[in-house]
């Protein structure tokens, strides 16, 4: 699911009304009891500085140092990246590093804020095939629209505190508003 609206709608609120780390002024959220969240921070504030790549992930999944070296492999991270410092890394491949370290988690629901910020082409390539890959579900808040038409099949748009829900990508989005608005003019 993408979730879209104008700058100031609440998506990251609703995202946090949702993560529990702001209260509600009203209505109810429910969470079933099977649900395991992963949020990607849109600031990379989940992230140890300190730490090593490689103490990252085995912090994360029971692996070997050479399975770590070959898991941050898939996410475009050299060896030497490997052994350095998560604060020495660029916002991008932080960035890489925070969806890699959901890829091992064992979320079956990933909250994804602004994803494709700071990634280059080959980056944002890795991220859409890591969630191709992943088994569960993914709501994505995202301006990014090339993005949302290869990973999502549902729009949801939440504007003036109303969630409308469209079928397929951006562009589906775009036609289905394109239609709507055209019938209004009638």
């Amino acid at each position: 699911v993408g979730m879209i609206g104008p700058n100031g709608a609440g998506k990251s609120l609703l995202f946090r009304l949702i993560l529990g780390q702001e209260i509600s002024s009203g209505g109810l959220i429910k969470i079933g009891p099977s649900i395991k969240i992963g949020y990607y921070a849109q600031e990379h504030e989940t992230l140890d500085y300190g730490r090593t790549l490689i103490d990252t992930v085995r912090q994360v999944a029971p692996v070997s140092e050479t399975g770590a070296v070959r898991f941050l492999g898939r996410f475009l991270f050299s060896y030497e990246q490997a052994r350095g410092r998560v604060g020495d890394l660029s916002g991008g491949e932080r960035s890489r590093l925070q969806m890699a370290l959901l890829m091992l988690s064992d979320a079956n629901f990933l909250m994804l804020d602004e994803p494709t910020n700071n990634l280059d082409i080959p980056s944002a390539e890795v991220l859409e095939n890591a969630l191709a890959e992943f088994e569960g579900t993914v709501c994505v808040i995202s301006h990014d629209r090339y993005f949302l038409d290869r990973v999502v099949d549902r729009i949801v748009e939440l504007d003036e505190g109303r969630l409308t829900e469209y079928l397929g990508g951006y562009s589906d989005y775009q036609a289905a508003k394109s239609v709507s608005l055209e019938n209004s003019k009638r």
